[in-house]
């Protein structure tokens, strides 16, 4: 056999066996509860919001690269602290997905923005894939979302 005609097996070779020690060696993720307590948003909506966590059965996972993913069951109840009859009841479970580079939510989550944040300030309930892209100092510089969303704020004025 000439070396026309085995090379590129070899290089297959190689290259398999080099992901296969790349993944045997890679930290394998790390998945814990999250442990949310109740909180008070005071620069999102005309009014301040009381946050209750409901019900929570969520993880997050965490992997080397910086990714970290949230899942699972979260619920909540948003209560306006001016009004406390106005209150409303959701499922914030998501997933969301952040990365060194990105954040993504899926399924039903709550984008809270605030004074400084592109679209802000406001609370909004998505139900679908929202792409957030952030300044160097944490603010939401651009969000795009691919479904509906209900502004919380007037849900609870």
């Amino acid at each position: 056999m000439t070396m026309r005609r085995w090379a590129p097996a070899l290089l297959a070779a190689m290259f398999m066996s080099a992901l296969a020690v790349g993944a045997a060696t890679a930290t394998p993720p790390e998945r814990e509860p999250a442990f949310l307590e109740d909180f008070v948003v005071t620069d999102s909506c005309p009014f301040p919001v009381g946050f209750e966590i409901t019900a929570n059965n969520s993880y997050v996972t965490s992997f080397s690269d910086g990714g970290v993913h949230f899942s699972d069951k979260i619920f909540v109840r948003l209560t306006n602290l001016d009004k406390p009859l106005k209150s409303l009841s959701l499922n914030i479970s998501g997933p969301a997905l952040v990365t060194p580079s990105s954040e993504r939510l899926f399924g039903r989550g709550l984008l809270i923005l605030f004074p400084f944040d592109a679209g802000g300030p406001t609370m909004l309930l998505t139900t679908g894939r929202v792409d957030i892209i952030r300044a160097e100092d944490g603010s939401i510089v651009e969000f795009t979302n691919r479904a509906p969303t209900k502004n919380v704020c007037a849900g609870l004025a």
